[in-house]
């Protein structure tokens, strides 16, 4: 199964939950911030993913505290 990341990283309040849960998906950049691994970052940090640790990163979604993670299935 293919799925998409993306992070709102105007809204990451930078607390690390995401990447601390899933480094495999997520990582922080120079300001603590969430972006996607491997992904293209601006405003919003987008990846696509095929892998089987799609549980790891919908763990990492609903544990933000500011809910700017978003994944769908593609």
């Amino acid at each position: 199964m293919a799925y998409k990341i993306e992070i709102d990283r105007d809204n990451c309040i930078a607390c690390a939950t995401c990447y601390t849960l899933d480094p495999v998906h997520f990582e922080g950049d120079s300001e603590g911030k969430s972006k996607v691994v491997g992904g293209l970052s601006n405003s919003k940090s987008t990846g696509n993913f095929d892998d089987s640790k799609i549980a790891d990163a919908q763990a990492a979604e609903s544990s933000c505290p500011v809910s700017v993670i978003k994944i769908t299935e593609i």
